[in-house]
């Protein structure tokens, strides 16, 4: 059971099967104008941007950063709307969560918020250097990489969950 219905809450939310149809939508479309669908790349392109409007050389001199350049596109969009839609979700479904520490974190590691944040913020820095050295995000290649019925894809999509559901049981396991 989540939070909301340990609370009595009786908020309705977008079913599952709506939300994968229009992934899914999304996505075809997504390849069939544009390429893959993935949006780590962003933020590469943002320190681009930020660089750019500081006087810097370094997003055409370097040549990582001149992989990406400095402007914003479709899949820039995607990522301002991936933003705006989870915003527009919370007021519309008055879904805004304002725990910083959550109750499986609390009864595992503690309360402290200090130690939840630093292990959030380490954790997404590592998330993000990851898809970066593998040159796109982990939801870029499953969702792209499944739509495509593409091995890897397939593969990592296997595994992303299976290590998921392992690392969950693994941190989150019942303290006796």
């Amino acid at each position: 059971m989540n939070e909301l219905t340990d609370q009595g809450d009786r908020r309705r939310y977008i079913g599952w099967m709506y939300g994968g149809i229009l992934l899914g939508l999304l996505n075809t479309f997504a390849v069939a104008t544009y390429g893959a669908l993935g949006v780590s790349r962003n933020y590469v392109v943002t320190d681009n941007m930020a660089l750019e409007a500081a006087g810097s050389d370094l997003p055409q001199t370097n040549s990582y950063l001149s992989l990406y350049p400095g402007a914003v596109d479709w899949l820039y969009g995607i990522a301002i709307g991936m933003v705006l839609g989870g915003f527009l979700a919370a007021l519309i479904y008055r879904g805004f969560n304002t725990r910083t520490v959550p109750r499986l974190w609390a009864e595992r590691f503690g309360d402290s918020r200090p130690k939840r944040f630093a292990a959030a913020f380490a954790g997404g820095f590592l998330l993000l250097l990851g898809a970066r050295i593998a040159g796109g995000c982990t939801s870029g290649l499953v969702l792209s990489g499944v739509a495509q019925l593409s091995l890897a894809g397939l593969v990592f999509g296997i595994s992303i969950f299976a290590s998921g559901v392992f690392t969950a049981k693994l941190m989150y396991r019942r303290l006796s």
